[in-house]
């Protein structure tokens, strides 16, 4: 399979699009095929004459790879392959005895703008059927004076040119749509999957779905920024590789988390991530949810600074309230939240405390009767100082259903 798969990328080019791959691949089979294919010609209608001309387009196509392969020039190979097969089908269809002889050329005679679309696109296509069109046109007008150029055939020989010509034409029109169609619903998947990694799945699905602008407003949200602590002179004395490692571990199991909470991954800053509750899915419970990943965050960092022995620790902060969320951006779209809700819960993070979870009067009060927290006053840049909430920590022998603070 490996080397089948190295055959079939010959024409492979690194800076090639998914479309222009799958147009590269289905041009390079259709280049193998015609190695093979017109070697039933001479099955079908045994003569000298068409032994030299199957064998002569088999060997044809074989020295047009070896070329696409040696140069990379794509389109000059699939014009050769087409050019080729329009000198070819109407030669074979004459020695066949014509038309209503047992060629069967016609059906041949589609694959040259069938080859054209799928590798050279619709447009371009067009005119290799007008192509196909004129060779038909071609043959019929000489179909009077080749009707008897292969003789006098017996019946049998006729139905199995008849139809082995009309099967084996199909077949491989068949097979290059069949492998066409794999190869773009693999494209589509990967596109899906880098989309959705990029964007919510419900924002994903309304932009396949056509949507080009996507703002709405989001009454009820919880939103979470957690950030790696003094990560940044750590990082400057780390080797890159193993702080990309740490990153990429943590922000892969914040991500699980993130879905297993049911809480969105917004975005990563540099070491730090934003996520949110009740956008854009919306959620009675988003507070809840949000701090259920708080806390899940905070476990998570560490057991693998256990693990690694670095030491690390996060800091995060929640805020809660109406956000107004969208998708912006053409070349790397991204959904994005906006509003005093997001300010202040990154506010609450960048003045929290390494290891706590620290959150707004907003959020408190939507988890008052649940969870215990011990007041602090914080001077908040850009909101002046403010009564800012620590979640109270486990084991700390405070009743977790009795508020620490009351207002």
């Amino acid at each position: 399979m490996r080397l089948l798969a190295r055959l079939i990328a010959i024409a492979d080019d690194p800076a090639d699009t998914d479309d222009e791959r799958l147009r590269k691949r289905v041009g390079v089979v259709a280049g193998y095929l015609t190695i093979v294919a017109p070697l039933s010609v001479p099955l079908q209608l045994p003569s000298l004459t068409s032994l030299v001309l199957g064998v002569g387009l088999s060997m044809f196509s074989a020295a047009d790879l070896i070329v696409l392969r040696l140069t990379g020039r794509f389109d000059r190979y699939v014009v050769a392959l087409l050019a080729a097969g329009v000198v070819f089908v109407p030669s074979a269809t004459a020695v066949g005895g014509g038309l209503t002889g047992g060629s069967a050329g016609t059906a041949w005679g589609f694959l040259v703008p069938g080859y054209a679309i799928m590798a050279l696109g619709p447009r371009r296509a067009t005119n290799w059927f007008v192509v196909f069109l004129g060779m038909v046109a071609v043959m019929i007008a000489i179909d009077p004076f080749v009707k008897g150029a292969a003789g006098t055939l017996s019946y049998p020989i006729k139905l199995v040119g008849v139809v082995s010509g009309t099967v084996a034409p199909l077949t491989i029109a068949f097979l290059l749509l069949r492998y066409t169609d794999q190869r773009r619903r693999a494209a589509e998947a990967r596109a899906d999957a880098l989309l959705t990694n990029a964007i919510p799945s419900s924002i994903a699905t309304r932009l396949r779905h056509g949507e080009e602008r996507i703002a709405e407003a989001y009454p009820a949200t919880t939103v979470l920024f957690a950030d790696i602590v003094e990560s940044t002179p750590w990082e400057r004395q780390t080797d890159p590789a193993i702080v990309v490692g740490l990153l990429d571990r943590l922000f892969t199991r914040f991500d699980a988390l993130a879905a297993s909470c049911g809480v969105e991954k917004i975005k990563t800053i540099g070491d730090a991530y934003m996520a949110a509750a009740g956008a854009p899915i919306p959620r009675e419970d988003h507070a809840e949810a949000a701090l259920r990943l708080a806390r899940a965050i905070v476990d998570a960092v560490t057991d693998e600074g256990t693990a690694s022995g670095i030491a690390v620790q996060v800091r995060i902060g929640l805020a809660s309230g109406p956000v107004v969320g969208g998708v912006i951006g053409r070349q790397r779209a991204a959904f994005d939240l906006w509003g005093d809700t997001v300010n202040l819960a990154s506010r609450m993070e960048s003045s929290g405390l390494p290891g706590r979870i620290q959150v707004a009067a907003s959020t408190r009060e939507l988890l008052v009767t649940s969870h215990a927290f011990e007041a602090r006053e914080v001077d908040v840049k850009g909101l002046g100082p403010m009564t800012a909430y620590l979640l109270a920590p486990s084991g700390s022998g405070q009743d977790p259903l009795v508020p620490a603070v009351q207002r």
